[in-house]
């Protein structure tokens, strides 16, 4: 469209003697025309700004009359004093706000995917090489030996993923020899089986029971067996149920009385037959007057469980049995 043409001329020819060459076309001199008219707006706007700045007077009191009239903004519109729950707690953060319940679901959705061997966005570890191995071969494993507690774990949740967890498999993770029983789903497990089991380990040092969704394995006759058990044999010191419909109160009562010795954690959660006689239980079992110094409660939880307002504060004031306590969880009570 055009020719270049070289400046011959002095400073009258050229409005700009930086430039050294010109393109002489249409569009080359619309551009031209355009970043011209754009330099002088923006020098004009320089020069007004520092005009306004060297005559405008700064009074001391001008930002207290800016914060007046900010607060008198927000008493006319309340909504401006709103602040979101991820800047109150300074947590700005949308991967680590643990109060978003969506974020909850994708955390939990792409656990999943990775426990069913379906997370192809990362190089899975050689741990989890090996678990996923056993997993897939679980039918001909007949022992695990003396394997770390955490490993268990892993296996039972790749168990439970990928639809295995049967009563084949919950011998094999409950083998004698196991300080801590625990499985994140029990919903295969009978419980004549689990019966059976526990017969066996707790004699054997059984520490910790800790069972999810165990509706169908831990009821009356569970409780029935580990009751009946000698009490120095028994040396369980934390129990965790989750889902224990057929757990009744008073079975539930008699079971803190049995283990009370050296019982100092429990945690329930959706026991929906749980009541005041669990409460009369631990005061009465952990209290300072029955004269064992070695009876001591130290972490209680409790969720979706259907305890009234009267048997909590019966909980607290009755007895001094929760004078050890170092944590203390309630939620979803009906008080």
């Amino acid at each position: 469209f055009g020719q270049l043409m070289k400046s011959s001329k002095g400073s009258g020819g050229t409005t700009n003697n930086n430039e050294a060459q010109e393109w002489c076309g249409p569009f080359s001199v619309a551009r031209q025309m355009i970043a011209a008219r754009e330099d002088a707006r923006r020098l004009r706007l320089q020069q007004t700004e520092e005009g306004e700045n060297d005559n405008k007077e700064h009074h001391p009191l001008d930002h207290v009359m800016e914060e007046a009239k900010l607060q008198q903004q927000r008493k006319e519109n309340p909504s401006m004093n709103w602040i979101s729950r991820r800047h109150r707690t300074g947590n700005t953060n949308d991967a680590t706000n643990n109060s978003n319940y969506y974020v909850k679901r994708r955390k939990r959705f792409h656990q999943q995917k990775e426990l069913m061997g379906m997370g192809g966005n990362s190089v899975p570890s050689l741990f989890q090489l090996c678990i996923n191995y056993l997993v897939d071969n679980f039918d001909h494993v007949d022992s695990l030996g003396l394997v770390d507690h955490s490993i268990r774990v892993a296996l039972c949740e790749r168990l439970v993923a990928q639809g295995k967890m049967n009563g084949a498999a919950f011998d094999v993770l409950a083998e004698e020899g196991v300080e801590t029983l625990e499985l994140v789903d029990c919903a295969q497990v009978t419980q004549d089986q689990f019966c059976d089991a526990i017969k066996v380990l707790i004699p054997m040092g059984l520490r910790a029971i800790l069972l999810q969704h165990c509706g169908r394995c831990f009821g009356g006759e569970a409780v029935n067996t580990i009751v009946g058990m000698k009490s120095d044999e028994i040396q369980l010191f934390a129990l965790s149920l989750s889902g224990a419909f057929l757990l009744s109160d008073d079975d539930l009562s008699r079971l803190i009385g049995a283990t009370s010795r050296t019982l100092s954690s429990i945690d329930l959660t959706a026991c929906p037959l749980i009541g005041p006689q669990f409460c009369n239980a631990i005061g009465e079992h952990f209290s300072s007057s029955i004269g064992d110094v070695t009876n001591c409660l130290l972490e209680l939880s409790l969720e979706d469980i259907p305890l009234k307002k009267e048997a909590l504060l019966t909980l607290g004031a009755a007895s001094d049995a929760l004078r050890n306590l170092k944590s203390l969880k309630l939620k979803s009570i009906e008080a």
